[in-house]
Order: C-alpha cells, then structure tokens, then sequence
C-alpha cells in the first residue's frame, strides 16, 4: 500500500508543550480522610499535572507480510499509543503507562527526535496487508469512507494518527455502533470530519482537529486536559470515548461545527465556549480545547466558566451527576464520602459497577491539599495485594493499592441501573431534577461542606 505524505511545508504547525513540574507528597494511608480537613478547606486545590515522560526507544515492527498477526500489530500500536509499560511511584500511586500527548510534535517527525514519527510509519506500512483483510470484510461504501479518513491524516503529515485508524479498524470498531442519537457509526463520523465539504468553524484546522480525534478514539487513556483544571468531566469524556466512541465523535463535530452548538442524548444543548475553537495557549488537543470547556460549563453548576480565566472550573458530585445524565440520557447517582463508612460503601458499588462491565468516576484526596477525579476501569491482585486500576485524566494508566485508595475517597459518580441497556436512539429523557439532599450526622452539615469542595485537579 502506498502512503502518500505530503511535503514537510505542509505539516500542520504546532505550539511547544508548556508544563509545569508540581509538589507531591504521599499521604498517610492508615487514617481516613478528616471532617476537619473539609472544614479547613472548604475548595481543595487543583492538582496539577507532573511533567509528562517522553519515550524515544519505539520498537521496529515485530513481523511483517503474511507473518504478521492482529496481535503483533495490536501490540507494537499499545507500545506507541499508551507508551511503553513502566512502573514508577508518584503520589501513593504506581503509574503503569503514560501515553504521549495525541498533539505531541513528535507524530509529525518535527521534534528533535522524531522516533515517533518514524516508528508510527512503520507500523503502518507494516500493517498493510492485514488492513487489506479487516477492509475486505466491509462494503464498498465503508471502504471508501475508511480511505478518505486515512488519507486526510496522511495528508495532514500525522501517520500516528493513521496507525490509530487501523487500531480502530483491527479492534472491531469500525464501522462501530451507531451515537446515542442514532445519526451515524463511527466511521460515518469520521469521515464526516474528514470531509473538505464538512463545514467547521473559522480557524479550526481540520487535518489537526481529525487527527487528535482519531487518535483519543483509538487511546481513550491519552485523552488529557493538560493544566486546565477540568478533571471531572474530562473522566466522563474518556468513559464515553470507551463506551461510545460514536457519540463522542458526533458532540466534538457539533463543537466543531461554525454554529458550535450540539444536542446531547438527554436532550440539553451545550455550545461552544468562546475562544475555544483556535490555540488557547493551553496545550490541549483540539478536541479538548472544544469539548472539555463546554462540558465543563455544565459540570460546576450555576458558575459560569471563562476558559481564557479558567474561572468557574471545578464540579462537585452533585452538578457532575446533570452533566452525565444529559450525555446519557438517563438518572445517574453520586455520593459525598466522609465517613470510612460511606467509603467502604462506596467500594461496594464500585465493584458492583465493574462486574457490570461499567467504569466509575471517583474523586480522590491528591497531595497535602488538592483533590483530583479518576476514572476506575478495573481491579488485580499482585502477589495477595488488591489493587484499583484507573485511568488518570492527565493522559496516563495507574494503579493504587485498595486501602489507600479506599482511604483517600471523597466521592463517586455512576450509573445506579448498571446493567440497564441504553435507551434507544433518538428518544430524549429530560434530565432528573436535583435531588434532596441526605440529612447529615447531628451537630455536623456534611452536604454543605461537600457541596463546597470542587474538584478542580
């Protein structure tokens, strides 16, 4: 198959990624976490990203031609998507992949190093002739949509993003399952994007905008809001990416689109926020320059959110649970913990969800004094320890042991019907009117005080 790219003048530009090196210390993990900290601080911090690791030593292909298996392939992809599997303690956590940037410089061989750049060329290359196969089970029609998205990130000089396309391909996604809406499948979205006759907002560059796309779709773990303080809705982004990656293509296109206005399955619009649809100067991908600013003015209730300020970023539990039902479509649930009670509870539900095949999104105590959402995809034991395993919204995979993590609990966010199928397309559900609250302990008003907290990090 033969890859046309174009001439190095035509690579999409790029800004430098900024970052800012942060302060962690572990917490103790034998005491649970105080009233009085609430007390004492009423909004913890946001906890900011560490500089992310860089990778150089990208593996060569491991087989080539008729050699190669859907599991070769998929394994060389993982080593350059999610990066390289590492172990590394950082702030009670061990931190098992930190997948580079979807924006890195590095897929457009303009770094320094373009390892990336190279090794993704590769890849693709190498993986031809199973492409060929997975392409001649789908009609004409997919093909030629499969094709004009594959060539538009060639033409945008981003062959990462087109390995992407074929982890997407080989992974059974594509065509994929119809969005929430019933509109169209993945591909159908994609190409959609792809589509020069697609019209997209001023100044939003369209090979760029693809290929950050296809890549979170590919590596929903990747996904990151970088040092914007929007973690809560960020981890409801990546669950959707994973369970509905349809549906989190067709609301970036309604961002994307010049009236940047989109309907989600709960029936509520959501907009653009404004200077969003250019570089903010924040270092995110374009997707998420779009879309983690408009959820986030959901998510932190009745504040409004500057992105250019970054005023009004954070959300408690109980505004995060209107911005889950609206991209559901149905009732969702969440708990303030104070008490080791409520998080042993907690816990349950979370295994609960697991076993039903769902995600949780949980906020954590993170350093002396921040808090920080993760999005929990699972558990394992290693050597008679239980350990949760989550993803970290700053774009990487993690690990912490189950007591620790029990321990430095403040909330969760999930779906009380777990095993509930989605309701069919295209039927809006309003979204639930905001509960009572549970009456607290006597003497003490622990829904104000949780209320309060906004997780920022």
């Amino acid at each position: 198959m033969t890859i046309r790219l174009p001439s190095a003048s035509a690579v999409r530009p790029q800004v430098a990624p900024q970052s800012e090196s942060v302060r962690m210390s572990r917490p103790p993990t034998a005491e649970p976490l105080a009233t009085n900290r609430f007390r004492d601080a009423m909004e913890l911090r946001p906890a900011r990203a560490p500089l992310k690791q860089l990778f150089t030593d990208f593996a060569r292909p491991r087989s080539h031609g008729a050699e190669r298996t859907t599991e070769d392939a998929l394994a060389d992809m993982d080593s350059l998507l999610r990066g390289p599997s590492i172990s590394r303690e950082e702030n009670g956590a061990t931190v098992l992949n930190d997948a580079p940037y979807v924006n890195d410089s590095r897929d457009l061989g303009t770094g320094l190093i373009p390892a990336r750049f190279n090794a993704a060329t590769q890849q693709v290359e190498a993986n031809a002739a199973l492409e060929s196969e997975y392409l001649a089970k789908m009609t004409p029609e997919e093909q030629a949509q499969y094709e004009s998205v594959k060539q538009a990130c060639l033409d945008a000089g981003d062959p990462v993003a087109a390995l992407s396309l074929q982890k997407l391909l080989f992974e059974g996604k594509l065509p994929g399952e119809k969005d929430l809406m019933g509109e169209g499948t993945l591909l159908d979205q994609l190409a959609l994007a792809a589509d020069p006759e697609t019209p997209m907002v001023e100044g939003l560059d369209r090979g760029a905008f693809l290929c950050d796309l296809v890549q979170e779709l590919a590596t929903p773990s990747a996904i990151a809001q970088r040092g914007v303080g929007t973690c809560a809705p960020t981890t409801l982004a990546i669950d959707l990416a994973m369970r509905n990656p349809a549906e989190y293509a067709r609301i970036a296109m309604g961002l994307a689109s010049p009236e940047g206005k989109v309907t989600l399955a709960g029936g509520m619009e959501i907009e653009r926020e404004p200077g969003t649809a250019t570089e903010d100067g924040k270092d995110r991908s374009n997707v998420q320059r779009l879309m983690g600013s408009a959820l986030m003015e959901v998510a932190n209730g009745s504040r409004d959110y500057d992105n250019e300020t970054e005023e009004g970023d954070g959300a408690n539990a109980r505004d995060l649970d209107t911005l889950n039902e609206a991209i559901w479509g149905r009732p969702m649930e969440h708990k303030g913990l104070g008490t080791p009670k409520e998080r042993a509870e907690a816990m349950d539900i979370i295994d609960a969800q697991l076993a039903a095949g769902h995600s949780v999104s949980v906020g954590l105590t993170w350093g002396e004094d921040s808090a920080h959402k993760v999005l929990v995809t699972g558990t394992e034991t290693i050597d008679g320890q239980e350990y949760i395993n989550y993803i970290n919204p700053w774009g990487r995979e993690e690990r912490m042991l189950r007591e620790e993590f029990e321990a430095r609990m403040i909330d969760i966010n999930y779906d009380p019907k777990g095993t509930r199928p989605i309701r069919p397309p295209g039927i809006h559900i309003p979204v639930a009117s905001e509960r009572p609250p549970a009456l607290p302990p006597e003497g003490l008003d622990l829904e104000q005080l949780r209320r309060a907290i906004q997780l920022r990090g």
